[in-house]
C-alpha cells in the first residue's frame, strides 16, 4: 500500500487553511504599515503558504528527531523571544546558557505534566509567543520591557489599551512566523511519557530545578558567575544583555527593598540634626551623635509669601506626556507648538526637570513631586503607589493641610488608575475628583481635553468657602499615548517640515506635537483666568515624562540625537519643561534651569516663605550639592553627570543619607520618625 504524504482529516485541512489565511492577513497588514519590502514580502508569502502545507504534512518524528527537537525547540523559542525587541546574538554568552536552562526545564516540565511532548512543547511555545508579543508592544508604547511588578498594573494598562495602534511590522511578523513553525514542529513529536510514576517525579524534578535556578540568580555571587548585567537604570540594555527570562526573574529580588547601609531610626534623627536651617548653609558631613544632640528646628510664620500677608493658593498641574522635544536638538515645524509656555519661561522661574521615567509610569513622577522621595533608590520600573504605599505617608498635601489648606486632587480619568483612589487619601488629599466628576467635558481623541481639565480647577476654586486657601493638584490625560490611531474630529495642525515624505511614525509625532499645542492653548486660558484673581496664587505646570521612543526616534532622525553617545546625551530623553507662574510679584530665579522633580515642592514652599519640614530642609541643602537626582543619573554642582553604577567617594555618603531618610519615610513606616516629615 502506498504511504500517504498528507493528512486527510477534514479538521486538519481547515486548520491548515485558516493558518495560511491568518498569516496572509498579517502579511497584508505589514505591507500596509511598511510597504512591500523586496526581501520580506515574497519570503513571508511563501512561508505563509508553507505553514499550511507543513501542518498537513503526514510526518511523525522518531527517536532521533524527537531528541533533537526536544533540545532545539526550547533554544529557538528563547532566541525568538529575544528577537522580538533586540538582537539575540547580543546576549552575554553565559546568559544564553542561563536562559536556555530556564526554557528547557519549562518545556520539559510541561511535557511531563501533560503526558505528551507534542502538547507540552506546543503549549510552552504558544505561551512564549504570547509573552513575546506582549513585551514587544509594551516596549513600543513605553520604551521599557515588562518587569515583575507590571502584574500589579494590568488593570491600569487595560483601561487605555484600546487607544493604541498595534502596528504589524515585517520584523514582528518574521518572529511570529518563526514561532508558528516551532509550534508546528512540536506537533510532529511523538514522545509520550504516559505512566504517572514516571511523569510525576520528572515534573517535580523540573519544577524544583526551575525554582532553584530562579532563587539562585537572586544572589549576587550567582549573577557575578554568569556575568549578569546588573545595571538598573537602563532596563532595555539589561534585558538585551541578560535575555528576557533571566532579566525578568533576576528582578524579583527587587520587590523587597533592602535597608540602606547604616540604617536605623536613630540615624534618621542624626542626619536631620546636622542640616543647617540657614539658607545657603552648604554641604554637611556625617553627623556625630555626641556633637549633635537634637533635630534641627525652624520657627517660620506661615503665610509670609513675598508681597503678600496671606497664604497663597497653590495650583499644580502635572501634564500628561508634556515635553519640549527640542531638547533633543533643533527641528523645524510649521509653527511653534508651545508659544505661550515658551513666553512664560522667559518671564517666570522655569527650566527643565530630569525625571525618572519615559513613555509611562506617570505615577512615579507625581510621587516624586508630592513626597520629595526619589525613584533613584527604588527598583527600575517599580510603581510606588501600587507596591509601597499601604498606610499614610507624610507628603506635600498632608503638610499643606496642616498649614490650613484644603487639598484637592483631580484626574480626568479612572480613579483606580495606579490605585490613586486608594493612595491619595493616604497622602493627605481631602477629596479626589476623577472622571465621574466630569459630566459635560470636551474630549480630544478619547480623553478629556486639558481645557476641560483646567475648567475643573476653576470650578473647584470658585466653589470654595470664603477665606479658604486651596492646594489643587491635577494630573491631566489629554496627551496620553498612543498617537498612531486615528480619531474622528482630531487631525494634526503641527507639521514636521524637515521631512519630504510622510510615514505612520511621522504622522504620530505630528499628532503628539498638536496635542502639546492644545495643552499650551488651554494653559493660556487658565493663566488668563487667574490673572484676574486678586488673591495671591501660584501655578506650576510640568510634564511627567517624554513620549516613547516611537515618537522621539522621529525627532532623532532629524536632529542626529544619539542617546548612546554619553550619559549626558542619554538623559536628554528624560527632560521635561516646567514653569512657576504667580500673580504677586515673585521674581524669576535663573538658578533653577535644571533640577529634578523630587526638589520642586520643597523649593516652592521655600519660595513662598511657608514652613518646611526637616526633610524638606534636608532636600534643599542636598540640592545645593546635587541639583539633580533621578533614577538614571545624579548631577553634581559642577554639572558633572554620574552613573549609579560607580562608587563615588565624594557624594556617596550624602546619597546614602538621602536613601536612609527616604527608606524611613516610605518603607519603614513602623519606625518612621514622624517629626522629620511632618
Amino acid at each position: 500500500m502506498e504511504k500517504k504524504l498528507w493528512i486527510e482529516k477534514k479538521s486538519c485541512r481547515v486548520q491548515a487553511a485558516l493558518l495560511t489565511v491568518v498569516l496572509l492577513i498579517l502579511t497584508g497588514l505589514a505591507v500596509m504599515a511598511e510597504g512591500a519590502k523586496t526581501l520580506y514580502f515574497p519570503l513571508l508569502l511563501f512561508l505563509a503558504a508553507a505553514a499550511g502545507g507543513y501542518r498537513l504534512l503526514k510526518l511523525e518524528f522518531r527517536w532521533v528527531l524527537n531528541l533533537i527537537s526536544a533540545a532545539v525547540i526550547p533554544f529557538l523559542s528563547m532566541w525568538l523571544l529575544q528577537w522580538f525587541t533586540c538582537k539575540p546574538e547580543r546576549m552575554y554568552p553565559m546568559m544564553i546558557l542561563l536562559n536556555y536552562i530556564f526554557f528547557i526545564l519549562f518545556y520539559m516540565g510541561l511535557s511531563f505534566l501533560a503526558g505528551s511532548f507534542r502538547r507540552g512543547y506546543g503549549i510552552a511555545s504558544v505561551l512564549t509567543l504570547i509573552l513575546g508579543i506582549a513585551n514587544y508592544f509594551v516596549v513600543e508604547f513605553r520604551s521599557s520591557p515588562i518587569v515583575p511588578w507590571d502584574l500589579l498594573s494590568i488593570g491600569t494598562a487595560a483601561s487605555v489599551a484600546d487607544n493604541y495602534t498595534y502596528t504589524i511590522t515585517w520584523h514582528f511578523l518574521s518572529v511570529v512566523m518563526g514561532f508558528v513553525f516551532l509550534i508546528l514542529t512540536a506537533g510532529k513529536m511523538t514522545l509520550q511519557p504516559k505512566k504517572w510514576r514516571l511523569r510525576l517525579p520528572a515534573f517535580a524534578v523540573c519544577l524544583a530545578l526551575l525554582l532553584f535556578t530562579g532563587v539562585s540568580i537572586q544572589r549576587k555571587e550567582v549573577k557575578d558567575f554568569f556575568g549578569m548585567d546588573q545595571t538598573l537604570f537602563t532596563p532595555n540594555v539589561r534585558y538585551r544583555n541578560n535575555g528576557f527570562v533571566a532579566a525578568f526573574v533576576g528582578n524579583l529580588y527587587l520587590i523587597h527593598i533592602e535597608e540602606p547601609e547604616g540604617y536605623s531610626a536613630g540615624k534618621v534623627t542624626e542626619i536631620v540634626s546636622s542640616v543647617s536651617s540657614q539658607p545657603g548653609g552648604g554641604a554637611w558631613t556625617d553627623p556625630e551623635p555626641e556633637k549633635n544632640g537634637g533635630a534641627a528646628s525652624q520657627d517660620v510664620e506661615a503665610g509670609t509669601a513675598e508681597g503678600s500677608s496671606e497664604l497663597p493658593n497653590i495650583i499644580v498641574v502635572m501634564n500628561e506626556a508634556f515635553s519640549d522635544l527640542s531638547v533633543l536638538g533643533d527641528f523645524q515645524t510649521n509653527e511653534d507648538y508651545m508659544p505661550f509656555f515658551h513666553s512664560l519661561m522667559d518671564q517666570y522661574t522655569s527650566g527643565h526637570l530630569m525625571v525618572s521615567v519615559k513613555g509611562g509610569n506617570t505615577a512615579n513622577t507625581e510621587y516624586e513631586f508630592l513626597s520629595g522621595d526619589s525613584m533613584a533608590f527604588l527598583p527600575s520600573g517599580s510603581v510606588v503607589y501600587q507596591q509601597y504605599i499601604k498606610d499614610n505617608v507624610p507628603s506635600l498635601p498632608d503638610h499643606l493641610k496642616n498649614l490650613g489648606y484644603s487639598t484637592t486632587a483631580i484626574h480626568p480619568y479612572l480613579g483606580s488608575g495606579w490605585d490613586r483612589n486608594k493612595v491619595y487619601p493616604k497622602l493627605g488629599f481631602d477629596q479626589f475628583l476623577d472622571i465621574n466628576s466630569f459630566s459635560n467635558a470636551e474630549y480630544v481623541r478619547d480623553y478629556v481635553s486639558d481645557e476641560s481639565a483646567f475648567d475643573k480647577i476653576i470650578e473647584v476654586f470658585e466653589n470654595r468657602e470664603e477665606g479658604e486657601k486651596q492646594f489643587i493638584f491635577e494630573v491631566t490625560m489629554q496627551n496620553h499615548s498612543g498617537y498612531s490611531k486615528d480619531f474622528p474630529g482630531f487631525s494634526p495642525t503641527i507639521q514636521l517640515t524637515d521631512f519630504t515624505k510622510t510615514s505612520t511614525s511621522i504622522q504620530a509625532a505630528e499628532k503628539y506635537l498638536t496635542l502639546i499645542q492644545a495643552s499650551d492653548t488651554a494653559f493660556e486660558k487658565l493663566i488668563a483666568y487667574f490673572q484676574q484673581v486678586e488673591e495671591p496664587t501660584v501655578i506650576i505646570m510640568f510634564g511627567d515624562h517624554q513620549p516613547s521612543d516611537y515618537i522621539t526616534n522621529v525627532i532623532s532622525r532629524v536632529t542626529g540625537y544619539d542617546s548612546e553617545a554619553s550619559l549626558e546625551e542619554y538623559q536628554k530623553s528624560y527632560l521635561v519643561p516646567y514653569v512657576i507662574w504667580n500673580n504677586f510679584g515673585i521674581e524669576k530665579d535663573d538658578s533653577m534651569e535644571l533640577t529634578s522633580v523630587n526638589y520642586l515642592s520643597s523649593y516652592l514652599l521655600k519660595t513662598l516663605g511657608l514652613p518646611l519640614t526637616q526633610y524638606q530642609e534636608f532636600l534643599l541643602q542636598l540640592k545645593e550639592e546635587l541639583p539633580v537626582i533621578c533614577s538614571g543619573t545624579y548631577i553634581d554642582q559642577n554639572g558633572v553627570y554620574h552613573s549609579w553604577s560607580e562608587e563615588d567617594p565624594v557624594y556617596g555618603s550624602l546619597l546614602n543619607q538621602y536613601n536612609i531618610l527616604q527608606y524611613n519615610h516610605l518603607i519603614d513606616g513602623k519606625h518612621r520618625v514622624d517629626e522629620v516629615f511632618q
